[in-house]
């Protein structure tokens, strides 16, 4: 029961960090405020800029403090900061709100990470980590679903109060259910993370690869919305690419278990690649409907694959000091790609912006190649 409750929050919380975070991409075009492609782009940047400050502080934390008070911390940001963005419309409070809803969901990661890491051993700890990713793609299907019907039923601003009455309910939860951990007393010397070539690595590809995600989830929805000319049908399209990844992930325990972390990733991310790639070359709503499907089955095998690589690479005493660390490139990809997204768009077009990003990912496979793991199954 214990470790059920474990997976649960910290699933319910990596979801709900998601989720607030791609919920602009879809709100923007029917909020009030009606901004531009370049306002967007600052209120993404902006979120990243508050998520990756705290990646590193958040990691060595969450190996020397309570977890599951800083995850209440957390949660509660997360929860005003949407609260403020619904109650005061206005894009200069939108752009402050972001970034601080960004350093608020920023701590989820590592903190949940540390949590699984510690209390799954051995084989036990993929399959711990693929339940756990599930929120991932869940998050992306709901957010298509549930934010398009919020925000034309009730009003746009609804989105960010269902994201706050969450946060909160999802806070206690944790501070009252997750177990007071013991932590390692020993000082964890960010140095070693530093120096250590796995880190370096699972840090550069990963920052190539969800370079290539950031993009897609930001602004797909627009580009659905430009060829389609139907809120909804962009909307079922865009929860299509990770429709599939909900049982990806569920198989991706086994995957990771039969192949290895190392080779998961290469295969996984090259059929992906190629995915993104085709996504460039029509606008029919059945190909790019199917195309959709076969990417996010690719795509969401990666995560728990991501997340079962840094916490073996830092054990039980540094996972939460590599994971930060690690995640602090992945999600510095999210400002590069509101910068070159756009420029991209408006210089050429959409096609030549998958292509790019499709490109980009098939280079990441270069640094997931010279990954080297002790243990035999990974």
């Amino acid at each position: 029961m214990k470790g059920k409750r474990v997976i649960f929050l910290s699933a319910s919380s990596f979801f709900l960090s998601y989720f607030s975070r791609v919920t602009w991409s879809i709100v923007a075009p029917l909020s009030a405020l009606k901004t531009t492609t370049t306002e967007d782009s600052i209120i993404f940047a902006l979120f990243f800029v508050g998520y990756i400050l705290v990646q590193i502080p958040s990691g060595m934390l969450a190996d020397s403090i309570s977890v599951n008070r800083l995850l209440f911390l957390s949660l509660l940001g997360v929860g005003i900061t949407s609260f403020i963005s619904a109650t005061v419309p206005l894009i200069m409070v939108e752009y402050i709100m972001s970034f601080l809803m960004g350093f608020s969901a920023g701590w989820i990661y590592p903190i949940t990470v540390k949590l699984l890491s510690i209390s799954f051993d051995g084989k036990d700890l993929p399959t711990a980590m693929s339940i756990y990713s599930i929120a991932w793609p869940l998050s992306i299907v709901a957010s298509g679903i549930i934010i398009p019907f919020l925000a034309l039923t009730f009003g746009w601003e609804f989105s960010f109060y269902f994201i706050s009455a969450l946060s909160v309910i999802l806070g206690i939860s944790a501070l009252v259910y997750l177990p007071s951990l013991k932590l390692s007393k020993n000082i964890i010397k960010f140095k070693g993370v530093v120096r250590d070539r796995n880190s370096i690595y699972i840090s550069i590809g990963g920052f190539l690869f969800y370079l290539t995600y950031w993009v897609l989830v930001l602004y797909l929805y627009k580009y659905l919305l430009g060829v389609f000319r139907n809120e909804y049908v962009a909307g079922v399209i865009y929860s299509f690419t990770a429709l599939t990844g909900i049982f990806s992930t569920i198989l991706a325990g086994y995957i990771i278990k039969s192949l290895g972390v190392k080779r998961t990733f290469l295969l996984f991310i090259s059929l992906y690649s190629i995915s993104l790639l085709l996504f460039s070359f029509s606008k029919n709503v059945i190909i790019i409907g199917t195309d959709a499907l076969a990417l996010g089955f690719f795509r969401f095998i990666i995560t728990p694959t991501s997340s079962t690589a840094v916490a073996v690479i830092g054990g039980k005493e540094r996972s939460g000091s590599v994971t930060g660390f690690a995640n602090f490139f992945w999600q510095s990809s999210g400002i590069v790609g509101s910068i070159i997204a756009p420029l991209l768009i408006n210089l050429f077009t959409y096609t030549y912006l998958w292509t790019f990003v499709g490109v980009l990912s098939f280079l990441s496979l270069i640094f997931y190649y010279k990954l080297k793991f002790m243990r035999d199954y990974l």
